[in-house]
């Protein structure tokens, strides 16, 4: 999914969405909507509002939060990211590992007080498989049927075994409400208000300010401390953090790396800098079509490996992100059992001699003395580089690295745009460059599938295709065998490393912060991970208000 941003789906939202400092004054003080002297109300800030409240249409981090609290999967992700019960309660696989049985919980009922039952979960994953919409479609790919033995029996086959069908997270939907939209409208059908089985019932979405929930008194784990849960839009993250200092807020997500310290001088706040699942990439447009409108140099990966040779990626954190995160290299995030770590000659560190080096061995030389190279028919290597206007830090990285291939004889036309253009233009395949981010998740197959060739026009915003990758990308799904399976992953990454469609700039830290004086429980999920964005609802059911206080 993308970071903390608007999705990048074309008929979908493309909410970027800012607004004055007045708005969020306002939200405070109008209609008793956000009371303040409750003790049971949690209040957190973010930058960036969900794209959609239908789990066909979001494709971000915001909306994947409100639907793990709003709905629940068969299976969950414990406190260690491991494989959790959730609405089933147990499961067994085949000897031949092609059929899995879940065993569902009884007596749970949706928000509307109709019960929960395994024609819900067959409608759900047929729903989904059909339409191949949203976030989630892909965790059901290689399943070849599904049946309801009773209302507490799932029995799922597969076409092949299924690597990732324990990391399958996704939303199960009530039958009664969804089998009403035509496979038509899912594109366009908002579920303005959402029914699941989750920890927390929909209240309100107010666009452009909050998102409101309430604590699900009848959710099968024990009603949540949290009476209410509101996450509060800004576009201004000093405003953020003063509201949170001041006790408005009692958490924030999403805040500049310049802000931890101011708020590690207040005692009863925890800020914390975490290892985020995801990535910060410039992306290069590598579409071998003439659909594309990109610079046809870009398809040389020489070109694209000397781009990396030529960024200094440390310098960039350290300067437009305070220093926090970590140089990146492949796909798959550090600290991760799937991430593929390049080393010796593979690895490319910081490195202008070898950046000309590999262009001048390429053909691509300076031979208008203009400090620009040119190809053998004289074209110069300018690319138009995209970056969004509203991110400061992204903006600033962008300047440095055009300093930085300018001075190995690249140059770049940078283009300052908002979200909408960016997408607009992708979708066009009217780009050569840009700065954006991925979250990715437990299962490595969700980052990988946005490289394939049928996520061209999709998910994709490179518009890769390498056939090997697609192979591997097939078979890795298949392996039971977690090293097997390891292998085949570390592979396809370095495929990608070498061809450099991406060039991921660094892993980032997601800069959280929540109030200790007036709630307790709160835990880094996976020890040393962030607090919200984790994957888990851990913080939402056990953090308590703190009456000690």
């Amino acid at each position: 999914m993308k970071r903390g941003i608007a999705g990048k789906h074309a008929p979908f939202l493309k909410a970027a969405v800012l607004f004055s400092l007045i708005a969020v004054l306002l939200l405070f003080t109008s209609a008793g909507k956000m009371e303040q002297g409750a003790g049971d109300v949690m209040r957190v800030g973010w930058g960036v509002e969900p794209d959609s409240l239908s789990p066909y249409i979001a494709y971000t981090q915001p909306a994947a939060e409100i639907f793990n609290l709003i709905y629940d999967s068969l299976v969950t992700f414990d406190d260690k990211l491991q494989p959790a019960p959730n609405l089933a309660t147990e499961w067994k696989l085949s000897a031949d590992q092609l059929t899995w049985t879940f065993t569902l919980r009884k007596g749970v009922k949706w928000h509307d007080g109709k019960p929960f039952t395994s024609a819900d979960v067959k409608f759900t994953y047929e729903q989904m498989m059909e339409s191949g919409l949203g976030l989630y479609a892909d965790f059901l790919s290689g399943i070849s049927s599904i049946e309801c033995p009773d209302d507490y029996t799932v029995v799922i086959r597969t076409e092949k075994p299924k690597a990732n069908m324990l990391m399958n997270t996704a939303p199960i939907l009530p039958r009664h409400i969804w089998e009403k939209v035509s496979s038509e409208d899912l594109e366009t059908w908002e579920n303005e208000s959402p029914v699941g089985t989750g920890p927390f019932k929909f209240v309100e979405w107010k666009s452009g300010e909050y998102v409101k929930l309430k604590a699900n008194p009848d959710y099968f784990k024990g009603k949540p401390a949290i009476g209410e849960l509101v996450f509060v839009l800004y576009a201004n993250n000093d405003t953020m953090v003063q509201s949170l200092r001041t006790g408005e807020l009692h958490a924030a997500i999403n805040m500049n790396a310049n802000q931890i310290k101011v708020l590690q001088q207040d005692p009863n706040v925890s800020v914390i800098s975490a290892a985020a699942n995801g990535f910060t990439e410039l992306a290069i447009n590598s579409m071998e079509s003439s659909d594309s409108l990109g610079n046809p140099i870009l398809l040389d990966t020489a070109v694209r490996r000397a781009m990396d040779y030529a960024i200094d990626k440390q310098n960039i954190i350290d300067l437009a992100y305070a220093g926090q995160g970590l140089v990146g290299t492949t796909l798959v995030p550090p600290d991760d059992f799937w991430h593929y770590t390049p080393k010796g000659d593979e690895l490319r560190g910081y490195n202008p001699a070898k950046a000309k080096a590999l262009l001048d061995q390429a053909g691509y030389r300076d031979t208008d003395g203009d400090g620009i190279r040119e190809d053998a028919n004289g074209n110069d290597l300018t690319f138009r580089f995209m970056l969004r206007a509203d991110k400061t830090e992204e903006v600033k990285a962008g300047q440095m690295i055009s300093a930085m291939l300018k001075a190995v004889g690249i140059g770049t036309d940078i283009e300052t745009v908002d979200d909408g253009v960016l997408m607009d233009r992708i979708y066009a395949y009217d780009f050569d460059m840009f700065i954006w981010g991925w979250g990715t998740d437990v299962d490595p197959t969700t980052i990988l599938r946005v490289m394939s060739t049928d996520q061209i026009g999709n998910l994709s915003d490179c518009n890769y295709s390498n056939p090997e990758f697609d192979r591997l990308l097939e078979v890795q799904a298949t392996l039971m065998n977690k090293a097997e399976r390891q292998k085949a992953v570390w592979e396809m990454q370095r495929i990608l490393y070498h061809d450099s469609p991406y060039i991921i700039l660094f892993y980032d830290n997601s800069i959280q912060a929540v109030r200790t004086d007036l709630w307790k429980g709160w835990k880094q999920i996976p020890e040393g991970g962030p607090y919200f964005f984790n994957l888990t609802t851990y913080n939402y059911l056990n953090v308590a208000p703190n009456t000690g206080n």
